[in-house]
């Protein structure tokens, strides 16, 4: 994880071109199975940017209640930390990126074509799992921090399938990531961040996450469950099926 502005750049450039690979990926998909395009796999124009604003509400108050309940468990305090405008901006579009990135790999055609074959729920699962696979060579990894990702993987798989919209779930990414490092100050998934303040975690791991962050915390896990059984109540997973005779439907 970068530090400082000219990896961040380094960085950035990565990124780009991951989601680029992604993207032709899909393309070359589209290629192969006709009846299938942009739409039918959730990236859609249709309220792109209200969607994207809704997750990103809904990440930084997760991430923000998260904290004030460790804050005032004593499981946290913050100390004061340098970071220069130019290296907020230079994470902002980073984080943007990872976001962009990790939701096409995960939440497009894979989720499309679970939610396709086999039950709902079983298609959330996987997917939520295979969230977590991508994560288990982070540093510091623990069961619980496991554990946390696979339910945020969950919850971007449960909002994509209700809204078809993978923009909310790009938000909700994008601004879970940004708080917890740039304004808190957390390490983000056991790497090393830049912030405003400097998060440093007091007491047990399994309540204050220890070194991996928010994510290896039992409050996350009450927050990230709380999320998923509220959607569940609401919509359930939202369709019965994404058949792909919809995909015929033009934006």
């Amino acid at each position: 994880m970068p530090t400082i502005a000219h990896p961040i750049v380094n960085d950035i450039i990565a990124q780009l071109s991951l989601v680029v690979i992604v993207l032709g990926a899909l393309l070359m998909m589209f290629k192969v199975f006709p009846d299938l395009g942009f739409y039918q796999v959730f990236i859609r124009k249709t309220s792109v940017l209200p969607e994207f604003f809704k997750g990103v509400g809904l990440g930084l108050v997760l991430m923000l209640l998260c904290a004030l309940l460790l804050y005032a468990n004593g499981n946290v305090v913050f100390e004061k930390a340098n970071i220069s405008g130019d290296t907020v901006c230079l994470y902002l579009l980073y984080f943007l990126l990872i976001s962009a990135f990790e939701e096409l790999l995960f939440r497009s055609y894979p989720l499309f074509a679970l939610a396709e074959r086999y039950p709902l729920w079983f298609a959330v699962l996987v997917n939520g799992l295979l969230f977590a696979f991508a994560h288990f060579a982070n540093p510091g990894i623990t069961a619980l921090g496991a554990l946390n990702i696979t339910l945020a993987g969950m919850l971007f798989a449960i909002y994509t399938l209700q809204k078809r919209n993978i923009a909310w779930a790009v938000g909700v990414h994008f601004a879970w990531n940004f708080t917890q490092a740039v304004i808190l100050g957390y390490n983000l998934s056991g790497n090393k961040m830049s912030g405003f303040v400097k998060a440093m975690p007091k007491g047990v791991d399994y309540l204050s996450g220890g070194e991996f962050g928010i994510e290896g915390s039992a409050i996350c896990t009450v927050f990230l469950v709380g999320c998923i059984s509220w959607l569940f109540y609401r919509k359930g997973f939202g369709l019965s099926e994404p058949s792909t005779q919809e995909g015929n439907e033009k934006e």
